[in-house]
């Protein structure tokens, strides 16, 4: 019965997707895992989160970019999901390095374990906090830093201000790498995006702008600081 069930699940994900379970989160009202296309999923009310279109968009941005790495280095996730990022570091790209995921949602880490496993990946440190306090508060330093924080489609303001990238630069080891994932497709989000590769410029002596179009209408875009 199970089998049959499991089937018709995957078989009706092509034709529209089935909901597997649905969260009430603490930051985000609405949290579901999801079966798309075949693939399970972590989506908020009107976006993916994790191993959907955002899972493709850092992929392709990794081939593009890939982190220079060396055994050792620290890896820090700031807005961790179920854990996209880090499965294509360790599983997809084959880094061993340290990772430390900041995630605040309890639902969202919920859902990372029941659905996605995320407990079998390797020296994976996950800490529930909300980022900028962490940001604010650590000492340690980081050889790569990705920075993929949404509340639903909107990144919260406080993340794209100067404080906050001032204390990711801080974070960073000589020759390390912040990556900003900030959605485009409007005029106004262009503005904003505009706004934050200037503060990436007055802060970061190396900035760059990949533009990853899985979604057409609303395009990734991944700016780039190293030190």
């Amino acid at each position: 019965m199970k089998i049959s069930r499991d089937a018709f699940r995957y078989l009706s994900s092509f034709a529209g997707g089935q909901i597997i379970e649905q969260y009430t989160g603490d930051v985000n009202p609405v949290i579901e895992v999801a079966l798309v296309n075949g693939r399970y999923q972590l989506n908020a009310e009107n976006v993916n989160y994790s191993y959907g279109p955002l899972h493709d968009a850092f992929r392709r941005y990794f081939h593009l970019d890939p982190p220079e790495l060396i055994p050792g280095d620290e890896v820090l996730i700031l807005g961790f999901g179920a854990g996209s990022v880090a499965v294509i570091l360790r599983e997809e790209l084959g880094f061993n390095n340290p990772i430390t995921g900041i995630e605040l949602d309890r639902a969202v880490l919920r859902a990372a374990q029941e659905h996605f496993n995320i407990g079998r990946l390797p020296a994976l440190e996950i800490i529930r906090d909300d980022a900028f306090n962490f940001v604010e508060n650590c000492v340690l330093n980081f050889k790569l830093i990705v920075v993929d924080i949404y509340l639903d489609r909107l990144v919260p303001p406080q993340f794209e201000t100067e404080t906050f990238i001032r204390n990711l630069h801080r974070l960073l080891t000589p020759g390390g790498r912040v990556v900003f994932n900030k959605f485009a497709g409007s005029q106004r989000l262009e503005t904003e995006t505009s706004a934050l590769k200037d503060r990436f410029a007055e802060v970061f002596s190396n900035t760059n702008t990949f533009r990853i179009a899985v979604n057409k209408r609303a395009p990734n875009l991944m700016i780039t600081g190293t030190r």
